[in-house]
């Protein structure tokens, strides 16, 4: 029942459906949209021209003649609209649908299932239920520890405001968001040219430390940007969060007069 699983929030997805649904996201994301096989999904991107991140993503394929782009940050229906100027004359339809999101048990990495309006994304040891939007209200310690489990699992999620994040930075040729091999797509000379020459030296790494952090990104005191914090929980442990640091930090990195360990780094 669908009470044996705690809501954890709100997800804004982006439906695509329509006989040229695949040919438009292939064009237009940054992932292998082609080798997408029915029930499943994928890590996946919509990049500015400049190459920098506007829309991350997992990317389902519902085996219903649906692909669901379940943001990973955003607004879906400002996404929507900014995809739909590119459409041009393709049979495609793109929707904004909210779901409630809730935090199911085990089920296989990279698969989609669905069963009564249910969608549910296989995340290996944990699943992503996307149900109807309904008025549950998030279950904290639920919402808590599915936010863990993405930060040590090096799984970003995309910071509001303005594009301002490169692939490297957000680690998503490890994730399979980017390819090399296919078509053009928005931002792909960037994205080749980061990969081929290495020129980025933002990544993306896990860090444990004694303070709480602030979201967003964060300058020192000569104003030059030190890192992003994507996520970030505090305990009696201490605070665990996701980042995006300067190569140069090691294996520690003072952030706001406080040392964090690198506990993960998660690059290509």
């Amino acid at each position: 029942m669908t009470s044996s699983f705690p809501a954890i929030g709100t997800m804004q997805c982006i439906s695509m459906q329509g006989a040229d649904a695949r040919r438009f996201a292939q064009a237009q994301f940054s992932g292998d949209v082609d080798g997408l096989a029915p029930g499943s999904w994928q890590w996946n991107a919509w990049l500015t021209p400049q190459g920098r991140v506007r829309a991350l993503m997992h990317l389902a394929d519902t085996a219903d003649g649906r692909l669901l782009a379940v943001l990973r940050g955003g607004d879906a229906d400002l996404l929507r609209t900014e995809l739909a100027r590119y459409l041009l004359r393709l049979r495609v339809t793109l929707a904004a649908e909210n779901f409630t999101a809730r935090s199911g048990g085990p089920v296989p990495i990279d698969t989609v299932e669905q069963a009564t309006g249910t969608v549910v994304l296989g995340y290996g040891s944990r699943s992503l239920r996307l149900d109807p939007l309904s008025d549950s209200p998030p279950d904290a310690g639920a919402r808590d520890r599915w936010r863990l489990a993405d930060i040590q699992q090096g799984w970003p999620n995309l910071p509001s405001g303005e594009p301002a994040l490169l692939p490297p930075a957000l680690g998503l040729e490890r994730l399979r968001a980017v390819a090399f091999d296919k078509g053009c797509y928005p931002g792909q000379e960037i994205v080749a040219r980061l990969h081929y020459r290495g020129a980025h030296k933002w990544r993306l790494c896990r860090l444990h430390g004694p303070a709480p952090l602030p979201l967003g990104e964060i300058r020192d005191t000569a104003g030059t940007p030190s890192a992003w914090i994507l996520d970030a929980l505090s305990s009696e442990r201490g605070t665990e969060a996701l980042a995006v640091v300067h190569l140069d930090a090691q294996n520690e990195i003072n952030i706001l007069d406080d040392i964090y360990i690198v506990e993960s780094k998660f690059y290509a």
